[in-house]
């Protein structure tokens, strides 16, 4: 990630800034100097030279003279090769081919004849067919585990 300081666009002054010496922190405060605009040598490999030109008209110190939106949405950079591409192009979560097209997943049905077992075992009662099940809860004392059937195993 890039990350821009003043080392990168230059210590401000009245030459770029017409005023900015009369700002009343400025009048406070001692900032290093540093040339003037080093985006080139930073980004430079990045951008064609339109690119750079948008670049620097959004980074100007003066507000006055940087680029509006408007005015930025229409500079030539967008007219380069190779062309933005629409919004509407864009990738949407979820994607807009699986939109409306899932269908509702149910759980799998259990297995039939679980049961057979444990009658064939004489264990026909609720409680015989949970723990030929092999796995349930313990009969609990309080709280929520009261209520369910409780924890055992059985192997």
């Amino acid at each position: 990630m890039n990350i821009l300081n003043i080392t990168d666009l230059g210590t401000p002054s009245e030459k770029i800034w017409h005023g900015y010496s009369e700002l009343p922190l400025v009048k406070k405060v001692t900032f290093t100097e540093y040339p003037y605009n080093n985006l080139r040598s930073r980004f430079g490999h990045n951008f064609t030279d339109l690119g750079f030109d948008l670049l620097n008209r959004f980074l100007t110190y003066n507000p006055t003279r940087r680029i509006t939106a408007e005015d930025a949405s229409k500079h030539e950079f967008f007219n380069e090769k190779p062309k933005p591409v629409s919004p509407n192009m864009f990738p949407t979560w979820p994607a807009k081919s699986e939109q409306g097209h899932r269908k509702a997943q149910s759980s799998p049905k259990p297995p039939s004849g679980g049961k057979q077992y444990a009658r064939q075992m004489g264990e026909a009662d609720d409680e015989g067919l949970l723990a030929a099940a092999g796995f349930h809860m313990a009969g609990a004392q309080e709280g929520h585990s009261a209520k369910g059937a409780g924890f055992s195993l059985k192997f």
